[in-house]
């Protein structure tokens, strides 16, 4: 727990959070929208003060650790170490013996690729020299990128990592080695290739891919299995060095080749990641839509990267990303382009196309349009494209442009999409994930009281107005009554309450509420009262007393009420006056109070 104190002393949640997320500062704290689920509108708030987050639309939060753990889906271990690594805080009571197995993983991985690259740095293979010199592939970028060469072996990688004390099934679990059809034993995946490491988010090596150095391979590129620590569908290449030029410049450019990546990066597009040589999967694209909404798609030019272009796109507008395509003025793939002449590349950036305009240049052709059935064929492609814009402007825009260039009138073509979309709604399914019970679906004097918590915890200097004005005996929520008592006694015997003495009265205290809920109360005044002046938030708190106060007298007048016609039915005249006089005594308190 020291380690974990060291490491929070020296990190800032904002920051850790800003990572995936981008913060707008609203008052203390800052907000976003929630990593976690889709929505539109902000319900994600950080609060520097308190070290937490909590989410409003789906009530997760936490602190950074559990946060990076949620984001990442990785245990406490591994959290620890990544945070420990921004922080620089070295994990002195590590253990292999009780280490995460992706942590042990993690070091095989670094361990062969610090091995492969001495390999090539040594230039111990013709081969793999001749080949570097000509893709035109730099000494920076070798050193940067930690681009390797496995050598020929059937057993020397294995050999070396069993030597650092790591054992057969581990290294054989990270992927690097392969079990031998007969007998026991296990035999090296890479031979012979130049090895190009592949990294997380966080910089740690995962995984690698290997390129042939003979003509005669049949396999061009191999690359690591799936494991406990790489899985290809949810890792980009190069987006661990990408991601901040990506913030910096809004946009990300995405690449099919590895290649292609570190050829742009050498020419200095740091914001160029790589999806490895097939379509994107929708994990990748989450993951890219932590820096931006906005990308730039640059696949090969041949059948087979348009296919998995229009693969990709087809999932980017479902996670409602702003796409544009390259089409390259020279070259087969960016890594020619760029190679041939950057100007010619910057060029190809400047004239990308909006997915729509891309669709309508390459379906709505001259020669498709002279004829009825080629029309119609190309009409239909462009459609189905066209119904996957969610946003209602941008569909309508490109409704209008489509009924222009095909000649007809625009209520053809909306009618034609309403009526796929109705076949594709089947009867009882839900689309949207159930969401967890929120404040909305409550009480309304429970939600008043929440509301009046949050504004005392945020504002002490308002406690003694609050102790004079209600009551705790006015709170019918049993566990709100009771936090509410216990913050009236730190109040009154607490001298100069702040909001930093709140902060470690809340820290420290044994309450019946989860400490979730009590870091959400926190940061529900951002999301009620972001803004506010002083005089406003004054306003506000003495609103909500009189409502939770109206509601309490209802509530008694009602039980009252209920009493009263008993008393009658069964004659009970004293009972009856009584009864009667204490809900006319109400009823004027409850007057007054409106």
């Amino acid at each position: 727990m020291d380690q974990v104190d060291e490491i929070k002393q020296k990190l800032d949640i904002a920051g850790v959070v800003g990572e995936y997320v981008p913060l707008k500062k609203v008052g203390r704290n800052l907000k976003a929208r929630c990593p976690f689920h889709h929505e539109k509108t902000p319900s994600f708030y950080v609060s520097p003060d308190r070290q937490i987050w909590h989410c409003f639309g789906c009530n997760e939060g936490g602190d950074m650790f559990t946060f990076v753990q949620k984001i990442e889906g990785i245990e406490f271990p591994e959290a620890l170490r990544i945070l420990a690594q921004k922080a620089g805080v070295e994990l002195k009571h590590y253990d292999p013996r009780v280490a995460s197995q992706k942590n042990r993983l993690f070091d095989i991985c670094a361990g062969a690729a610090d091995f492969w690259h001495q390999r090539l740095s040594q230039n111990q293979n013709r081969e793999a020299g001749a080949y570097i010199e000509k893709r035109k592939i730099k000494p920076a970028t070798i050193a940067e990128f930690k681009i390797g060469f496995a050598p020929d072996s059937w057993d020397e990688t294995m050999k070396f990592l069993l030597v650092k004390g790591f054992s057969e099934s581990e290294i054989f679990q990270a992927g690097l080695t392969v079990k031998k059809e007969k007998g026991s034993g296990y035999y090296d995946r890479f031979r012979g290739r130049l090895i190009f490491p592949i990294r997380d988010i966080h910089g740690n090596i995962i995984g690698f891919s290997g390129r042939t150095l003979k003509a005669d391979e049949a396999a061009k590129y191999i690359n690591t299995p799936e494991s406990p620590i790489y899985h290809k569908g949810g890792v980009l290449f190069c987006l661990d060095k990408a991601r901040q030029a990506i913030r910096e410049q809004g946009y990300a450019i995405i690449v099919e080749g590895n290649m292609d990546a570190l050829t742009c990066h050498e020419a200095g597009f740091k914001n160029v990641v790589a999806c490895s040589g097939t379509a994107l999967t929708m994990d990748q694209i989450r993951l890219l839509k932590r820096y931006t909404e906005n990308v730039v798609l640059c696949f090969d030019q041949d059948a087979a990267g348009q296919a998995a272009a229009e693969k990709s796109i087809d999932l980017l507008f479902d996670e409602e990303m702003n796409v544009k395509i390259i089409e390259l003025k020279y070259g087969k793939d960016p890594d020619e382009c760029v190679k041939h002449d950057v100007q010619v590349w910057i060029d190809s950036i400047k004239t990308s196309k909006a997915v729509m305009q891309f669709y309508f240049d390459k379906y709505f052709t001259a020669d498709a349009l002279k004829d009825p059935h080629k029309k119609k064929q190309a009409a239909k492609i462009v459609f189905s494209r066209l119904e996957k814009i969610k946003d209602k402007i941008e569909r309508d825009f490109w409704i209008k442009r489509a009924a222009e260039i095909l000649a007809v009138d625009e209520g053809i073509i909306r009618e034609a999409l309403a009526a796929s979309d109705k076949l594709k709604q089947k009867p009882g399914k839900n689309l949207k994930e159930p969401e967890k019970k929120t404040a909305e679906s409550r009480g309304l004097e429970e939600q008043c009281f929440e509301k009046i918590l949050a504004i005392l915890l945020n504002f002490p200097r308002l406690i003694s107005f609050a102790i004079e004005s209600l009551p705790p005996d006015y709170v019918l929520n049993e566990k709100q009554k009771l936090f509410y008592k216990d913050l009236i006694l730190f109040y009154n015997n607490e001298t100069g309450v702040s909001p930093e003495k709140i902060n470690q009265w809340l820290k420290n205290g044994s309450f019946q509420f989860e400490k979730s809920y009590l870091d959400s109360l926190i940061l529900l005044i951002e999301k009620f009262y972001e803004g506010f002046s002083a005089e406003e938030i004054n306003n506000e708190l003495v609103g909500l007393i009189k409502v939770v106060k109206i509601h309490y007298l209802d509530e008694k007048i009602k039980s009252l009420s209920q009493s009263l016609a008993r008393a009658e039915q069964e004659g009970e005249k004293e009972a009856e006056t009584q009864y009667a006089t204490e809900i006319m005594n109400l009823e004027e308190q409850r007057a007054r109070l409106k």
